[in-house]
């Protein structure tokens, strides 16, 4: 793991217009854990603002848009200036040309000669990080259209197992990891609760899995779930923004389970806010900071 820490964690401190990324305890309802306040929470459909053939398939790019225009204002100076205040919808176009999304964008993707519908999970890490570095200096070989005032920056984009150690390790430092399923069916529980994140009030939706399905056809008509195909036996999955975990029970006897739950922000409007999940189905985690010489 990095030796790098950015930030603290941080008790019963209100965290409202400081702009500085912070990890909050949470506690009650029998469940207790971490969270990052702040985190964008942003859906498709998005702007297809660099005329894509299609930007279906589009939770990866947007999810890690989400992270980094995050990390443009919420932490120190290594995270500064490389969304080129775009806002996440916008930035995601090239976040998705980076990582070859649906087969289009860089050909030094794997994507790029698959061209498999969704987002293969090895050019995440590589895309963001080429992502960040490119500006004047470092063009690539065909680079989208320049964004005004944006910053070049050398960044550790680490591909990771789907381990909870390692989810726990990255929330510490205060910059969301990217969590990537196989696929993602997530049934609405009913059930939400009010937790305490060192004196905020969060609220969390719990969520269990459905059965493992392969992409939402029959349900994309539906409002609120995009086109989206996933092949976990080629890496292709569906990804998220994690922001926390919550260890526990969240009904006692009822029928939720007790274990690791993921906080996470997810890229349909379909689901609320914080879906809080069971973990399970994890391809893989992306995790970004700054490179240490």
């Amino acid at each position: 793991m990095r030796a790098w820490t950015m930030v603290v964690l941080c008790v019963a401190v209100s965290l409202v217009g400081t702009a500085q990324g912070c990890v909050l305890a949470i506690t009650g309802g029998g469940l207790e854990g971490r969270y990052i306040h702040g985190v964008p929470d942003v859906s498709q459909p998005v702007p297809n603002y660099l005329a894509f053939a299609s930007v279906d398939h589009w939770s990866a790019p947007l999810s890690a848009a989400s992270v980094i225009a995050f990390l443009s204002t919420t932490v120190g100076y290594w995270g500064r200036g490389v969304s080129g205040n775009l806002p996440p919808g916008e930035l995601s176009s090239y976040l998705g040309y980076f990582m070859a999304t649906n087969g289009a964008g860089s050909p030094d993707r794997e994507g790029h000669r698959l061209r498999l519908p969704g987002t293969v999970l090895g050019d995440i890490a590589a895309g963001i990080r080429e992502y960040a570095r490119w500006d004047p200096g470092h063009r690539f070989r065909t680079p989208p259209p320049a964004i005004l005032n944006k910053a070049g920056a050398e960044w550790e984009v680490s591909l990771l197992s789907g381990d909870t150690h390692l989810y726990r390790e990255a929330l510490r430092t205060g910059v969301p990891p990217l969590v990537v399923f196989a696929y993602w069916n997530p049934l609405d529980s009913g059930r939400d609760l009010w937790l305490d994140a060192s004196g905020r009030r969060v609220n969390v939706r719990f969520y269990t899995w459905g059965l493992a399905i392969t992409s939402t056809e029959g349900l994309a008509s539906v409002p609120g779930f995009p086109v989206e195909a996933w092949g976990p036996d080629v890496g292709v999955g569906h990804a998220v923004v994690g922001v926390g975990y919550l260890d526990g029970d969240p009904d006692g006897a009822g029928p939720l389970p007790h274990g690791i739950w993921l906080i996470v922000h997810d890229t349909w409007a379909a689901t609320a806010e914080r879906v809080a999940i069971p973990w399970d189905h994890v391809l893989g985690l992306v995790t970004i900071g700054p490179t240490v010489k």
